[in-house]
């Protein structure tokens, strides 16, 4: 397998069982809570409180998601996220069996004991973004589901419908108005992003005005209603950088949750030669070869997007093989667009 293609699978690859339809049943998750595998996740505006830890293969820290032990009586903003699939760990499996252990996610609540803020030696507070590309395959997995799902909530707390107030069901999975009984479920919002390649096989990235000049990525943008994914692809990157494209490919897919997207790679091909940003969103557009990114990258002319995005992926699958490594940068992972994944 490629290294593009293990990226792919790795994206794709569950690692929990999300029990969608036990999780439903009156009773079953304090029943979870109870027993003595069950890990907590504590969550706060997209944050979760991150532990430096000693890597087994070499002599420094590592950061991993600070889970805990369910303690006392199910708290109300308690959400239930899945059952760790064997293997996910790192253990060797084929990856098809539950292990037993639950994790739960608490929302953060000022006046509950069990979310206190209180720091703790080697942890601190951070989100995807900061701290994405640096954890596991299945830590990142879990603070993405946890991240989407809370973020739903806090929007959810309303009916659309009437305007009554919600009440949580289903293990975190459903709210129902308490005055017209309309049930809501979480929801995911598309959007596409593309590498897009010439017929000299070049690729085109783009740095957004929002970030710093350095950073470039793929092309991306919400899915408008009564669009389909192939027309939003052709209208972002018209818009976006000047270039008509003419075909696409699909690659592979990555849960996003800022708030709660759903990331759709493609591989768009044009004729092309000419490319202009549309200087609001996309401050540049340029070209590269694979050795010019190379020696972009290497110098710490261009900064690639994060190996935990989509987007360092569809990078990947047309350089053929693993990105070089740039230079430490500080610059702050971009926020506020699709385009950030």
């Amino acid at each position: 397998m490629s290294d593009s293609s293990a990226r792919f699978s790795q994206l794709t690859r569950p690692r929990l069982d999300r029990h969608s339809d036990e999780r439903h049943r009156e009773g079953w998750l304090p029943e979870i809570w109870e027993l003595a595998d069950t890990k907590v996740l504590r969550m706060d505006g997209g944050k979760a409180p991150i532990a430096e830890v000693p890597d087994a293969d070499s002599s420094e820290l590592r950061p991993e998601l600070a889970l805990t032990s369910a303690k006392g009586t199910l708290p109300e903003n308690a959400l239930y996220l899945g059952e760790i699939i064997s293997g996910s760990t790192g253990e060797s499996s084929d990856g098809s069996h539950s292990s037993g252990t639950h994790v739960v996610a608490l929302r953060f609540d000022p006046e509950s004991p069990q979310n206190s803020h209180t720091p703790q030696e080697n942890m601190h507070w951070q989100s995807m973004r900061q701290v994405g590309h640096l954890l596991s395959a299945l830590h990142a997995d879990l603070l993405t589901h946890a991240a989407a799902l809370t973020a739903w909530h806090s929007a959810a707390t309303f009916c659309p419908v009437c305007g009554g107030t919600t009440e949580v069901r289903g293990s975190g999975w459903s709210r129902v108005c308490t005055q017209c009984e309309r049930t809501q479920f979480p929801r995911t919002d598309p959007a596409v992003i593309t590498a897009v390649v010439d017929q000299q096989d070049r690729l085109l990235l783009g740095s957004a005005v929002a970030w710093d000049p350095r950073r470039f990525s793929t092309f991306a943008g919400f899915v408008e209603a009564g669009e389909s994914l192939e027309d939003a692809i052709v209208r972002e990157v018209q818009e976006e950088a000047g270039v008509t494209v003419d075909s696409v490919e699909y690659i592979g897919s990555q849960a996003w949750p800022f708030l709660r997207s759903l990331m759709l790679g493609f591989l768009a091909h044009t004729s092309a030669v000419q490319a202009t940003a549309d200087e609001e969103e996309i401050r540049e557009v340029r070209w590269f070869t694979r050795k010019s990114l190379h020696d972009d990258v290497v110098s710490g002319a261009v900064v690639l997007p994060p190996r935990s995005a989509v987007s360092h992926a569809l990078i990947t699958h047309w350089y053929g093989t693993a990105l070089p490594d740039g230079p430490a940068t500080s610059d702050p992972e971009p926020a506020g667009r699709a385009q950030s994944a």
